[in-house]
């Protein structure tokens, strides 16, 4: 077998073997559906909304809580209590879609807090705490399992104008992790998005 000859085959094996690398084992289908609805934000006692449709702010202070109050079994973990409630004005985007879902972010904000999951991680040293979030049922979120709030979307019509509203309702406060509790800031950021179905 001449010089040429051997270089060609060789070639080709390795032509074969780095083509078999990158075949694929699967597959990920994306789906899904771009809507004109489009919400703005108003927030109940106890917050403060700031922005336009789709960069708002919504500020709720925790309070400065005691840590033996959490250390304690008297609040069972859990002090620092706030209602969140949000009024969503559609106007008329939303025809056609009956609910609307918060979907938090956790990782592009604060966090998840390493000892409980369903925890939002607290930055500015405090330890042994995070901040839950608990649904109208008063169940805690997991965060980690990137649980939402659901409210159906409402319309009311008025001549030949229709718009939509929905209530989204849920708490947040200080809750134990499990750690010794230290004190100090205890604050957290918590993107969202509003989608809808």
């Amino acid at each position: 077998m001449s010089k040429l000859l051997k270089s060609i085959v060789s070639m080709a094996i390795a032509g074969a073997v780095s083509t078999s690398a990158l075949a694929a084992d699967g597959t990920i289908n994306f789906t899904g559906d771009i809507v004109a609805a489009s919400c703005k934000i108003d927030g109940g006692a106890g917050t403060n909304v700031g922005g336009n449709k789709g960069n708002q702010n919504i500020d709720v202070n925790l309070g400065k809580v005691s840590s033996d109050s959490l250390a304690g079994g008297a609040g069972g973990g859990i002090v620092g209590g706030k209602s969140i409630n949000l009024n969503l004005d559609c106007g008329g985007t939303a025809e056609g879609l009956k609910s609307v879902k918060l979907q938090f972010d956790p990782n592009s904000g604060s966090g998840v807090d390493s000892k409980n999951v369903s925890l939002l991680k607290v930055t500015g040293g405090a330890e042994g705490v995070g901040i839950g979030l608990y649904n109208s049922s008063n169940k805690l979120i997991s965060l980690g399992a990137n649980e939402t709030i659901d409210g159906a979307l409402v319309p009311t019509t008025e001549g030949d104008t229709t718009t939509y509203t929905a209530k989204l309702n849920l708490r947040a406060g200080y809750v134990a992790n499990g750690d010794a509790i230290k004190a100090g800031p205890a604050n957290g950021t918590l993107p969202f998005t509003l989608t809808y179905e």
